[in-house]
């Protein structure tokens, strides 16, 4: 092998071994970037995680005040448990909010309240009432197990 061949030789596999060196410190700063990604990710999830859960409890020591009343703190609880991916309608006291969400879920809410008629609006307010009167010590004892409940 002559001279020349041989430094062509060497300058090709210095040249391979810069760029392959350039790929593998490249993948492992990407690697880094996605593993940053992943742990900022798991920390947002996990942060409005806690914060439904707070929602809970604070829903849950107003409920029943002037403030709030049980139907409305019992289709927030029961959408935040949804958001939680939590599905406690099985459970012998804490699903009453699941029953009571079942039974005013055809109630509009919001803007869809606002435009209802006087009337209808009545009619909705008493049959709330009715479903209220009707899960009020169920609710009671539902708010105590929830509170207690190991939510994580």
């Amino acid at each position: 092998m002559s001279t020349s061949s041989l430094i062509f030789a060497i300058v090709a596999g210095v040249l391979i071994i810069s760029v392959l060196v350039w790929v593998i410190v490249r993948q492992l700063k990407q690697d880094g970037n996605r593993k940053k990604d992943m742990k900022d990710a798991e920390a947002t999830l996990l942060e409005g995680r806690k914060k439904r859960i707070e929602s809970i409890h604070v829903l849950l020591k107003v409920v029943g005040s002037e403030d709030l009343g049980w139907m409305e703190a019992s289709i927030r609880v029961k959408t935040l448990l949804d958001q939680l991916s939590l599905d406690l309608s099985e459970h012998e006291t804490i699903g009453v909010f699941y029953k009571v969400y079942a039974q005013t879920e055809h109630i509009p809410t919001h803007e869809g309240w606002n435009n209802l008629p006087k009337d209808a609006r009545r009619k909705f307010r008493i049959e709330m009432m009715k479903c209220e009167a009707q899960y009020q010590d169920e609710l009671e004892q539902a708010r105590v197990a929830l509170l207690e409940y190991p939510l994580k």
